[in-house]
């Protein structure tokens, strides 16, 4: 048992000369201005007893004397959690404050014992809903639509990601309105109108997509923070106890980080990368199925070096693979020396190409490259009205590889362009028959300072095509 005291407002107002040491140097010439101090949104977990409930109370009076921050009770709330009613009656005496029911929400975070449950969550998807209908979606190219989708409806449910591992059916929910936004500019549109899977949309510019987060992953990566300052900040109060994550998580975290043994101390003997850039269970599977849940989540690897405690973790019966894998392991760890650093480093990828082009044509470059442009052997696939050929040379089937490379005209054009620039050599020839491997190839046969400019004209001179 016991409650959430939620302080949401402690404020005061104080002197510059006679409360603020670290201000003295200005007090000189200020003394009679005062400045107010606020402190929201303070969170204290109790046991719903006399003796701390009034400890406290009498700890938030001291410092109320001391620094001029006098609570606010009449906008703080208390929150019993599994209390009784004589729990109740203590805690409404000694802090006659609101008492709200539990589960409750702080910060914009839902507090429970049990994982969140469907109407905790439903308002993050009616979030995004009232967001996608304030724009003028009909008014918007896709290009500018995708700059929404990726700066702003992507990014509200971050917060929340942070701390919650949010269930299929959400990511769901907010990826069909994303989707529907960015190809229709509606919160829910019908198949037909997607021109590319969503999978592809989301992957990362330099495989093919266009950037936008994948909800899931973005969620596993930012829940890797908490692993990440488990092993590097041992300051933080709740260090000491287990972080829960996804395993997808674990893994990924796992696979981009390198350890350093260092000092050993922030180290997991059994779990941790740090034995020849593997854990122990890559070097010794058959062993590490021996070590005791308590042993795996709490050696470290210097507790497990000191007299070698590491062998006292091993339990159960021994085949002869487990003597081998034994004895590897032994070879291994007695070649490790421990140092009084640690580091871990996390590495990352490269940035895609850049061009000079408006984003509205490196979205239709995007879309011609996967062959999703409605022309006519699209049209033709659903049963719309089409051109029987290509309206430009009338003498094959419209494609959009037809169009930008293998047509007549195309290739008049691409020669006259290239021309002007001494670059007839990447003229589109008869044979070519795909945009993107002529595409490739012209951007390998330039220098190096010369690619930002030709990405930008191949991109322009599509568009116009």
């Amino acid at each position: 048992m016991l409650f959430i005291l939620v302080m949401e407002a402690m404020n005061t107002i104080v002197s510059y000369a006679c409360r603020v040491h670290l201000l003295q140097p200005i007090a000189s010439q200020q003394a009679k201005h005062r400045i107010s101090f606020y402190v929201d949104d303070v969170v204290l977990f109790l046991r719903p007893s006399y003796q701390d409930t009034s400890a406290v109370v009498s700890i938030l009076e001291i410092f109320g004397h001391a620094t001029g921050l006098k609570t606010n009770i009449s906008k703080s709330s208390v929150t019993p959690i599994q209390c009784g009613e004589s729990e109740l009656v203590t805690i409404a005496t000694l802090l006659p404050c609101e008492i709200k029911i539990f589960p409750c929400t702080y910060l914009g975070i839902p507090l429970s014992i049990r994982k969140p449950s469907n109407a905790d969550l439903l308002p993050l998807v009616d979030k995004v809903v009232d967001k996608l209908s304030g724009w003028k979606a009909n008014l918007l190219s896709r290009a500018g639509r995708l700059v929404l989708v990726k700066s702003v409806v992507s990014s509200i449910p971050i917060y929340i990601m942070m701390a919650l591992e949010l269930p299929k059916w959400v990511i769901k929910a907010i990826d069909k309105r994303r989707r529907g936004f960015l190809w229709k500019g509606q919160g829910d549109a019908i198949g037909g109108n997607y021109l590319v899977s969503w999978d592809v949309v989301q992957r990362p510019l330099q495989y093919g997509g266009l950037g936008v987060l994948n909800l899931e992953m973005l969620g596993w990566s930012l829940r890797i923070r908490w692993l990440w300052l488990h092993k590097t900040d041992v300051s933080r109060p709740w260090a000491g106890l287990p972080v829960q994550v996804h395993r997808n998580a674990k893994a990924l975290f796992d696979v981009a980080v390198v350890s350093v043994v260092g000092n050993g101390k922030s180290m997991k003997f059994w779990t941790d990368r740090w034995l020849l850039g593997k854990t122990v269970a890559e070097h010794c599977p058959a062993l590490i199925k021996l070590i005791p849940k308590r042993a795996l989540k709490r050696r470290t690897v210097v507790e497990g070096l000191t007299d070698r405690n590491w062998v006292g973790d091993i339990r159960g019966a021994l085949s002869v693979q487990v003597l081998v894998e034994y004895r590897h392991l032994w070879s291994l760890v007695e070649e490790i020396n421990l140092q009084p650093d640690t580091s871990i480093n996390i590495f990352g990828v490269s940035p895609d190409m850049k061009t000079w082009t408006p984003l509205r044509c490196k979205f239709f470059a995007w879309l011609a490259i996967k062959n999703r442009v409605w022309i006519a052997d699209r049209l033709a696939k659903r049963g719309l009205p089409h051109p029987a050929a290509c309206p430009l040379c009338d003498q094959a089937e419209e494609t959009i590889q037809h169009i930008l490379v293998s047509c007549v005209f195309a290739r008049q054009v691409w020669t006259l362009i290239f021309h002007e620039l001494g670059l007839l050599a990447i003229v589109p020839q008869p044979g070519c028959t795909k945009f993107s491997n002529w595409w490739g190839q012209s951007i390998k046969s330039v220098e190096k300072a010369l690619r930002k400019g030709l990405n930008s004209l191949v991109i322009l001179v599509a568009w116009e095509i």
